[in-house]
């Protein structure tokens, strides 16, 4: 696919981030999940900038969505798996369940499995991939920190003022982006390496279970934390990581999403 040149594609979206707010574009998220209509390399797609807030509820999509849309490459992302959505174009052709054990969701991850960070660390510097499935490792904890006030305010202002300049298009309900007032970050021990690992986690669904916890317990963020360590990432599953690097510090990379089917 050419850069400008549109392309129909079909993917099944494994990975959400939390939005964010971008000074240019406002409201995005990044989204990247597998093809589904084609064996060609790379078969991971990232789709950014995307929306998922301020659509139609005819465009919006879920994890594990499989989407049909037209995408492209542009000369701002030089990342192998990175393209531009048309957004207008997406339809919803099916969704992957957790049914036989993640059965549909494990066809597409279990081919890419095996590897450590350092090893796709190591694949990024040959081939410049950007996504990866990678092992687990052993996990030591998930650590929750306070993101500082400074931050929080910063990402509040942006927040307000993206929702003020939005356009006559935009949902008429559409609130401000909330910022989640911690950070989390799994801290994982390979065995490749002699010092632990920790990988920030900005998968949707962990902020989204502390606004959900919010409202029944004192301490959210740590209710988060028991259930990631002690039911995803527990001793009866079989977890694998979802990574991916930035574009602008492209040596820095986040925890995108987990997988974890039971443990068989």
């Amino acid at each position: 696919m050419s850069t400008g040149e549109f392309q129909e594609v079909e993917v099944a979206i494994s990975v959400m981030a939390y939005p964010a707010i971008s000074n240019r574009q406002g409201e995005v998220v990044c989204v990247a999940g597998f093809r589904t209509d084609t064996l060609m390399q790379p078969d991971w797609v990232r789709l950014f900038p995307f929306r998922v807030r301020d659509v139609p509820p005819t465009l919006r999509v879920r994890k594990w969505d499989v989407v049909r849309l037209r995408a492209r490459r542009t000369g701002r992302d030089h990342r192998p798996e990175s393209f531009t959505p048309d957004m207008d174009s997406i339809e919803v052709v099916g969704h992957l369940d957790t049914k036989r054990n993640w059965e549909a969701r494990r066809a597409l991850v279990e081919p890419h499995r095996g590897r450590t960070m350092k090893q796709v660390l190591a694949e990024h510097d040959r081939s410049g991939i950007s996504l990866a499935v990678v092992e687990t490792g052993e996990i030591l904890d998930l650590v929750v920190a306070p993101r500082p006030r400074q931050e929080l305010d910063e990402a509040r202002r942006k927040a307000e003022a993206d929702v003020a300049q939005a356009d006559l298009f935009s949902l008429e309900d559409r609130r401000p982006l909330e910022p989640i007032p911690f950070d989390f970050h799994f801290v994982v021990q390979y065995p490749d390496e002699s010092v632990p690992r920790r990988l920030k986690v900005i998968d949707w669904e962990i902020n989204q279970a502390f606004r959900k916890y919010r409202a029944s317990y004192p301490h959210p963020e740590q209710v988060v934390r028991e259930h990631w360590m002690a039911d995803v990432c527990g001793p009866t599953r079989d977890p694998v990581f979802l990574v991916g690097n930035q574009h602008r510090f492209q040596d820095q990379w986040l925890l995108l999403g987990v997988v974890w089917p039971k443990r068989v």
